[in-house]
């Protein structure tokens, strides 16, 4: 049950907005909406949704007459909110990204503290045990391989846009280039481990883990389930700050470069062979 007295944050670009119960958050193209995304984009329905309180949550309703609206969760994937449709928010974090015809356009809504999960309801790692027969048995997917420090940071690497709640686009798996090169690994070593770590989920007969969509199976898995945090991106590598590129230099500094370096001339050549 959300505190009635802390207000809904919703963020979109530098500005940030506070909600409160009682009150109506819109959004859309339309000057009447509290955040107006894109005017000139036809592509975006006048009043594209709203956030509200009622029945003792906070709901997103698609106010489009032919728009989806998708909501993506920091501990599951994204809910494709057909028209005219409402659904509570019941994780801390989300997102709302909408498609216009001159982009995408993406607000961050972030929800009480109260709205927290009690992390120790969470469900945690299952020991390995012998898989039943019968009816009774576990269900496959609760039965979880251990990761080794290795494994999470080849799994931060590759779904790191997954991880990040402030990545403004549509999330998908790194490359394994970009992961290799992002954790200084060889490439051929980060797709035979995320190989490996596939197959054993596959194994205890995870559905969807083999095909063309496999990679983006095993983030949905890893990070609905629990598994694969954004605790996890502490294990990356921070990155290195863009070198600043110095301008060309200019007739009077290249003349005074070569007085330095011994050639009077200016022409970068000594006076011998100038002559």
């Amino acid at each position: 049950m959300a505190n009635q007295t802390d207000p809904l944050i919703v963020m979109y670009g530098p500005r940030s907005w506070r909600v409160r119960t009682g009150e109506t958050f819109t959004f859309g193209r339309s000057k009447k909406c509290t955040v107006v995304l894109d005017e000139a984009d036809r592509g975006l329905s006048r009043t594209a949704g709203r956030l509200q309180y009622r029945d003792g949550a906070w709901w997103v309703q698609n106010d489009s007459r032919a728009c989806l609206l998708f909501v993506t969760g920091d501990r599951g994937f994204r809910a494709d909110l057909p028209p005219g449709m409402a659904m509570p928010l019941q994780q801390w974090h989300a997102k709302l990204r909408l498609t216009g015809g001159a982009g995408h356009y993406t607000l961050l809504v972030r929800l009480p503290d109260e709205n927290l999960p009690d992390q120790d309801d969470a469900p945690g790692p299952l020991p390995p045990t012998a898989v039943p027969t019968d009816s009774r048995a576990m269900t496959s997917v609760r039965s979880r391989p251990r990761l080794s420090d290795s494994d999470r940071l080849i799994l931060a690497a590759r779904f790191e846009k997954y991880l990040i709640w402030r990545y403004p686009g549509v999330a998908t798996p790194c490359t394994a280039r970009e992961a290799a090169e992002r954790i200084g690994w060889g490439q051929h070593a980060v797709v035979k481990r995320c190989e490996n770590i596939r197959e054993r989920y596959a194994r205890l007969g995870v559905p969807g883990l083999r095909g063309p969509r496999a990679l983006e199976e095993l983030a949905t898995l890893l990070i609905s389930t629990g598994e694969l945090t954004a605790e996890d991106l502490r294990r990356l590598p921070a990155r290195d700050r863009p070198t600043q590129k110095l301008p060309p230099p200019t007739i009077k500094m290249a003349k005074a470069q070569d007085l330095l370096a011994g050639h009077p001339t200016g022409t970068g050549r000594s006076p011998a062979a100038a002559r």
